[in-house]
């Protein structure tokens, strides 16, 4: 009777467990958004199998004494905890970028946590965890074939889970999942990839007619909170008036690089889209590189601290005549937050366009603005806090004054070409978006298309107006900007960069790649595949599955498309 009892217990407590994880680790919306997904059902319960196995396993343990019975609870709620504030953020479970992140960087993710931390689910976690394993502290005499069978059915279902095509993290019971993502991590291997790029010969054509040209790369700035593509609130009325007098040019169907910084930037400088897990990209000139050959003078000047990601280390070689970001303005520089976008233009960007114009070289600047990274309250000035009362650090109100003061930044750097440099040009497009809540979470770990579908703008001299309009509809990438420079400057791209120039008519069929395979960050094997009507397709590639935009089909790449797979295969992924 008493082993009766005890099993009882057990099931009871897997099965509070099981329902914890669903109804509050995760929420009711996620049920109802998944509860007919025959993946999601497979693996919640497989993983809730393997979670009813390891209870058994450690209940000799929590019996046992009350060290036992502290490190159960720990092995138990400390994934609980995690998987719970991740999902506040992201709407995902914890991901290997996650834990990297946490490991280069403890101060800012455990910053950002606590902003983000949901005190009263923390707390009755922590009561449910501790109070169920207090059901099961009754000592048991440890049938030793039993037990074991125990342990191989757990490390079989765990490993399972873990490798198998068909599992998804986000799909499964949150304590597994969490050791899932560690054991994967620790499979990846370390890779070092070459550090050769090839000199470009210096160009002997001459410079007259060249364009000044100034490459803006944004922050986090969303497609879908900027009036100028139709967002309700007149977040970007200067822009809007700039697009009325055909002196900016918006594109509709252009998607990010990547969904972080680190992905993003550096793919943005050299026209490169991924995947590109073989590191091609240390291989392949930058935007200054070219520039430098063909005779320009060169700047690079960024609101953020370009230590971080290590951004400084890749560009800023001998091809940059001018170099200057945000620690050397604000010395508390951080990834929150940089130096005053509207100081760096007025104090540092407009004076160093007068003074190089005296030369009488053209001039390509890149910009990277500190833009609306979170938390979105220190991210614009009084004079652009239009939408008002800012009550939470990263609400609606405070995301949009950011854009507020973007529009302001980028009307007063346009106007001013467009003023004192008929022929100028200039480009501007955010390296990734923000999630701002719903599906796509708070901020920007996951290709969502709020994170990936990003505005794209040019204002150029009046007589390729026509040429530009042409593609302002058409399916193109923030790849694209590079190759279009080189194409006004008359320099044939690398190999390597495949991003299309906006001057010629692009493919209306174009897939596009957005991916976190790129080993300027963690070379974390997944992507996505985006047809031109912003259908997307997810590949995992250290379990070879794609899913399919419905979220539901999801197959191994193997059986996929042949012509979907090539561009996958042509970008080095055998």
């Amino acid at each position: 009777m008493a082993n009766n009892n005890q099993i009882k217990s057990m099931l009871f407590v897997w099965l509070a467990l099981i329902l914890l994880d669903v109804f509050v680790v995760r929420d009711f919306a996620w049920i109802s958004e998944h509860w007919d997904i025959k993946r999601v059902l497979v693996n919640l319960g497989l993983t809730s199998l393997a979670m009813l196995s390891l209870l058994f396993i450690l209940k000799p343990i929590v019996g046992r004494s009350k060290i036992g019975r502290r490190l159960v609870f720990i092995a138990i709620a400390v994934p609980t905890l995690v998987q719970m504030s991740h999902y506040e953020v992201y709407r995902s479970f914890a991901s290997s970028f996650g834990f990297h992140e946490f490991s280069q960087d403890p101060t800012m993710v455990l910053a950002l946590w606590l902003e983000q931390l949901n005190v009263l689910k923390f707390i009755f976690i922590l009561l449910a965890v501790y109070g169920l394993l207090r059901l099961i502290t009754v000592p048991i005499r440890i049938v030793k074939w039993r037990y074991g069978l125990n342990i191989i059915g757990f490390v079989l279902l765990y490993l399972l889970t873990t490798f198998s095509w068909y599992g998804v993290s986000n799909f499964q019971n949150s304590v597994l999942a969490y050791y899932s993502t560690l054991l994967q991590m620790s499979h990846n291997q370390v890779l070092k990839f070459k550090h050769e790029k090839p000199n470009i010969a210096p160009s002997r054509k001459p410079l007259d007619h060249l364009p000044n040209i100034v490459y803006i790369v944004g922050e986090s700035l969303n497609f879908s909170q900027m009036s100028i593509y139709g967002y309700a609130r007149n977040t970007t009325p200067q822009l809007s008036q700039l697009e009325r007098d055909k002196k900016l040019i918006k594109y509709n169907n252009a998607l990010s690089i990547g969904t972080n910084t680190r992905l993003s930037v550096p793919y943005m400088l050299v026209g490169m889209e991924g995947i590109d897990p073989k590191g091609r990209f240390y291989q392949t000139p930058s935007v200054f590189n070219y520039a430098k050959a063909r005779g320009y003078t060169t700047a690079f000047i960024s609101a953020q601290d370009t230590q971080w990601g290590h951004i400084k280390d890749l560009f800023v070689d001998g091809d940059v005549d001018y170099f200057w970001h945000g620690v050397t303005m604000n010395k508390d520089a951080s990834v929150h937050k940089g130096a005053d976008d509207m100081r760096v233009l007025n104090e540092i960007a407009m004076p160093y366009i007068d003074n190089i114009t005296k030369q009488e070289k053209p001039f390509l600047l890149v910009l990277q603005m500190d833009g609306s990274h979170y938390p979105y309250n220190e991210h614009s000035t009084k004079q652009h806090k239009k939408f008002l009362p800012e009550d939470e650090p990263n609400s609606i109100n405070a995301y949009d004054n950011t854009v507020v003061k973007t529009d302001d930044y980028l009307s007063k750097i346009i106007g001013k070409m467009r003023s004192n440099y008929p022929d100028s040009w200039v480009f501007y497009s955010s390296d990734h978006g923000q999630g701002l809540g719903g599906k796509s979470g708070q901020f920007n770990q996951d290709p969502h298309l709020n994170i990936i579908h990003n505005p794209l703008l040019i204002s150029a001299p009046k007589s390729y107006y026509r040429v530009l309009m042409r593609n302002q509809n058409l399916p193109v990438s923030q790849a694209d900007i590079v190759p279009s420079i080189l194409a006004i400057i008359g320099m044939k791209p690398h190999a390597n960069v495949n991003g299309k120039s906006l001057l010629d008519t692009q493919d209306s069929n174009r897939l596009r790649v957005v991916s976190q395979y790129m080993p300027t960050q963690h070379n974390d094997p997944r992507a996505v595949l985006v047809k031109p009507d912003l259908s997307v397709y997810t590949l995992d590639f250290e379990k070879m599955s794609v899913t399919f935009p419905d979220g539901k089909k999801a197959i191994r790449f193997k059986d996929w498309d042949k012509k979907y797979q090539q561009i996958f295969i042509d970008r080095g992924l055998y």
